[in-house]
């Protein structure tokens, strides 16, 4: 059975929702587990680190494998092996357990059916004028996981337990995304009749030492770093004082905001070009990430940046535009010619401890500071010189009008 691109892209959209559960879910299991066997944070944080892991081998093992056996196979086979590890997961009794079925199966797994692979396969059944917008369907779908299956995640915990959750996860996998993968993730005939071709893993060295892909693999491992927050959010609102509710509901916003964004920069990449807008949401995602561990006061977006929902919704402004009704395409419009810009107003008693911190982390050839020196006509000055002294407003207006001659 052979479907249209575009219903691929829907199936391979709602696998990627299921299988992203793997390394979205894990903030919810942390302090439940922490909590059941008595472990540090440091501790039970090393499942998550091993599977951060098994996700980078993965990735390249299972790229290698889409390129000689096609992504349909590989993506079947990291649907069964997510699976087998969140059924280990239900079952771990202590830390090499856990480690070995969360960490590198599941781990491993992401790198075959999630993200990557899929938006591999999805590029190829697109040419490039539509690929960004395509592309970034999937990368909705991944932050949609937290979003959707939060709530469901943190009912079972509180209701059963954490193995009851990963016992859950399990069974999604098997009964809902393996099914749809089967449907849906399917290689264009133009591939499959072009991977006899296969090259040795020796073919991809030379790329690697390329500058750009030597900056491209530097931005995505700070992507990990940024991923790796995440873990924490719910244990992050509890120490804050809030109840794991509402830590809970913190994961869904996370991923809610990264759906959005995933389909506004998606859109942006194929009307400005990729490079100026990956460059972008790297920019937004490093003054959200030193503002939530600076401990500073947020900064507050004003002008036309208010208008946009992403940027309330990430923090940047806190003018909810729905709520005012204001225009999205006061803040973005297909007439612009640039990417339109944000700025951010901060308190004066942080600047000082802002400005530190941005050098700390861009380095001080990378952050300059800009500065706007007002000047004033001779009779502006001297009337603002005489509010500020007091005067009365007759002796302000005859000063104003003898410092012109008149």
């Amino acid at each position: 059975m052979r479907f249209s691109r575009n219903i691929v892209l829907l199936l391979c959209a709602a696998v990627v929702t299921i299988t992203s559960i793997g390394m979205n879910s894990f903030s919810l299991f942390l302090r439940p587990i922490e909590a059941g066997f008595g472990w540090s944070r440091t501790m039970v944080t090393v499942p998550y680190m091993f599977g951060m892991l098994g996700w980078g081998a993965g990735a390249v093992l299972f790229g290698k494998l889409a390129d000689d056996l096609g992504a349909r196979r590989v993506i079947l086979g990291g649907i069964l092996l997510m699976a087998a590890g969140f059924f280990g997961m239900s079952l771990s009794q202590n830390l090499w357990q856990l480690s070995l079925s969360y960490g590198i199966m599941v781990g491993m797994a992401a790198g075959a059916c999630g993200l990557v692979i899929i938006s591999l396969l999805v590029s190829k059944h697109y040419d490039a004028k539509k690929r960004g917008l395509a592309v970034s369907v999937i990368q909705t779908a991944a932050p949609l996981s937290p979003l959707l299956f939060a709530p469901a995640l943190y009912f079972l915990i509180k209701t059963f337990d954490w193995r009851a959750a990963a016992l859950a996860c399990g069974l999604l996998l098997v009964a809902v995304a393996l099914p749809l993968a089967w449907l849906g993730a399917r290689d264009p005939d133009a591939f499959l009749t072009g991977r006899r071709n296969r090259v040795g893993w020796g073919s991809c060295l030379p790329y690697l030492r390329h500058r750009s892909m030597l900056l491209m693999f530097a931005a995505r491992f700070s992507c990990g770093v940024a991923l790796f927050q995440s873990a924490h959010l719910v244990a992050l609102a509890v120490s804050k004082g809030f109840d794991p509710a509402t830590g809970a509901i913190a994961v869904g916003v996370f991923g809610g905001a990264a759906a959005a964004s995933a389909l506004l920069f998606g859109w942006l990449s194929d009307r400005y070009g990729r490079v100026r807008i990956l460059a972008l949401t790297y920019l937004v995602r490093g003054v959200g990430t030193i503002r939530g561990g600076s401990g500073l006061p947020p900064g507050r977006g004003r002008g036309s940046s208010v208008s946009s929902i992403i940027c309330y919704l990430i923090g940047l402004s806190h003018v909810d535009p729905v709520k005012n009704r204001l225009f999205f395409r006061r803040f973005l419009n297909e007439d612009l010619q640039a990417v339109p810009d944000i700025d951010l107003d901060f308190a004066r008693d942080i600047r000082e401890q802002l400005i530190l911190q941005v050098y700390r982390r861009y380095g001080h050839e990378h952050a300059a500071l800009v500065c706007a020196f007002a000047t004033y006509h001779l009779k502006s000055a001297v009337r603002d010189l005489g509010k500020v002294l007091g005067l009365p407003a007759p002796a302000i207006d005859k000063l104003a009008r003898l410092s012109e001659g008149g």
